[in-house]
């Protein structure tokens, strides 16, 4: 997968209401996430591309102490 190449990803929720159960990221297809989606016997999920914005960076880890 390129880094310009959307991913996307796949909203599990709570029975018939809108509340989110659980988010599974990344797929690189909308249909291989509702594939998975329906492998698994969710019935209620959607599927979206998934936007990242350009200010998230990596965490800076601090080097051990000896």
């Amino acid at each position: 997968m390129k880094a310009e190449e959307p991913v996307y990803g796949l909203v599990r929720f709570e029975g018939d209401s809108p509340q989110v159960r659980e988010i599974v990221l990344a797929f690189e297809t909308a249909g291989a996430a509702d594939r998975y989606a329906r492998e698994v016997g969710w019935s209620e999920y959607s599927v979206g591309p998934v936007r990242f914005p350009a200010s998230v960076q990596a965490a800076e880890v601090p080097a051990a102490v000896a």
